[in-house]
Formats: structure tokens, C-alpha cells, sequence
């Protein structure tokens, strides 16, 4: 039998995207898999598009608005899959994104994440922006606390379920959560990838750089977190996040031509 996949979708006042992301989803060319969406307290019509669709595969969860990693939480407490992955419900999975991982978890007995290409869209999904492809095989900590960029994009990866895994999403941060989920798994285990796409990311105007304020606290913590929470780490990869985080807060801010924030942001 083949194991049963949980897919776990939050979604927040995403009408607009909903619909083609549920969609995605039930129609891989995986059969075996459920569909959790936990509806954050959205207050547009986010609930009606959920309730339209008819299929046993799917449970929807409705909750007040507490934030993503409240609601991946919840998916959490509730899924009964031996693999789990994520779909934001803003984004798509091509068909084979589910069969394309599963095999090469199940072809790789010691392998325990399954990533693949990311095809990151623009609003309409008609225009391609840039492409993610992972260079990355072994064991992601150092990796992803460096953020080299080799392994992590966002919510691609599909993880192989055991026992002793904590599975939680940290609800303190607005920005980064998939970062720190993922490293809290990462280390003494192997990252895995396909050489096909398996993600398509949609920027709708609402990524983690439209709040840069909020993005540069939650990588703060991210940073405290990780000196004390993951001892396996070396001081030197902490700092090397830390002038990592720096450079990405300062371009940014850069950018947006705020450069008074920029050169403030240099000695935090």
C-alpha cells in the first residue's frame, strides 16, 4: 500500500487564489493523500470557495484568526499521513509533485526531506520570475542555518514522518516559520531533491519583504533560537546567519530606498 500523504494548506482571505490551489492539489496524479485546510478567520468569501468542493479526501478546519503558524498547527494535530507537505493557498503544485517526491523518498530508505525545482510566478501565473532549483544532498542544518540558498526556498519540502520528529510551527515569529520548522527537524537527517518542478510560488504582494520590519524581527529570533535551542550548531555558522540576515535586511531596505533604515539595520 502506498502511504498516505497529508497536505496541509492554511488559507486567510485568499479568494482570490484559493480555489486553483485546492484544485492543484486533489488533482495529482497521487491518489493517496488528504487535503487539510484550516481557514484562519478569513472575512471575505475564502470560507464559501472552500465549502464548494466535494471530496472525501478533503477536511476543513475553521478557526479565529491566529496566524499561519497557529493554523498549521491545528492541520497538525489532525493529519494521519506517514508524509507530510505543505501548499500555501496562494501557491500551486504541478500534477506529479506529490508522486515525484514520494518516489524518491521511497527510492532513498535513509533520505527523510524531498524537495524539488520551486517555478516562482508572478500575480496571474502566466509569467515566470525566477526559478529555484536545489543543489543541495545530505544533511540540511548547516546549510539552512547559513542560508546558502543550496536546499531552502519556503514550503517545498515533503518530510517523511517518524516518531521521534516534534512536529510545531512557532507561532512568536511573523516571517521565517518555515525555516525554523524545518531546522528544528534537520539535523541527523538527509535532504533530498528531484530535478523537476514540484512548486509553484505565486507572488501576490504580500511576501515576507512587503513587511521588512516584521521579516527583521522574526530573523532576530530565528537567530536567538537557534544558539539556544540547536546545540550542534558552531558559534561560526551562528554568526554566519547573522551577517547573512544583515545583508539581506540592508539590501532590502536599500531598495526601497529607506536609507536611514538601512545603515541603522548594519548594527542589529
Amino acid at each position: 500500500m502506498r502511504p498516505l500523504v497529508s497536505v496541509i494548506m492554511p488559507t486567510y482571505n485568499a479568494e482570490a487564489y484559493i480555489a486553483d490551489a485546492i484544485t492543484s492539489v486533489l488533482a495529482q496524479t497521487y491518489a493517496e493523500l488528504e487535503l487539510l485546510v484550516v481557514n484562519d478567520g478569513s472575512t471575505d468569501g475564502t470560507a464559501a470557495i472552500i465549502a464548494s468542493f466535494d471530496d472525501p479526501r478533503m477536511r476543513v478546519f475553521e478557526r479565529e484568526n491566529g496566524g499561519i503558524g497557529k493554523a498549521r498547527n491545528l492541520a497538525l494535530e489532525h493529519m494521519q499521513g506517514s508524509f507530510l507537505c505543505l501548499c500555501d493557498s496562494d501557491d500551486r503544485l504541478p500534477p506529479d509533485s506529490i508522486a515525484l517526491r514520494v518516489d524518491a523518498l521511497l527510492a532513498d530508505p535513509d533520505a527523510h526531506f524531498a524537495d524539488g525545482t520551486v517555478v516562482v510566478h508572478d500575480r496571474s501565473m502566466r509569467k515566470v520570475l525566477r526559478i529555484f532549483e536545489p543543489t543541495f544532498t545530505g544533511d540540511p542544518l548547516i546549510e539552512l542555518a547559513s542560508m546558502t540558498g543550496s536546499c531552502f526556498f519556503g514550503p517545498s519540502w515533503m518530510v517523511r514522518l517518524e516518531p521521534s520528529m516534534k512536529l510545531h510551527f512557532n507561532t512568536e515569529v511573523t516571517h521565517a516559520e518555515d525555516l525554523m520548522f524545518f531546522l528544528s527537524l534537520a539535523s541527523g537527517r538527509k535532504y533530498i531533491h528531484v530535478d523537476a518542478p514540484t512548486y509553484h510560488y505565486r507572488v501576490t504582494g504580500h511576501s515576507s519583504m512587503s513587511n521588512i520590519e516584521g521579516l527583521s524581527r522574526s530573523l532576530r529570533y530565528v537567530q536567538r533560537w537557534m544558539a539556544r535551542e540547536i546545540p550542534e550548531l558552531p558559534p561560526s555558522v551562528i554568526r554566519r546567519f547573522s551577517r547573512r540576515r544583515i545583508r539581506i535586511i540592508v539590501g532590502t531596505y536599500f531598495k526601497q530606498r529607506r536609507y536611514m533604515k538601512a545603515f541603522s539595520a548594519l548594527f542589529r
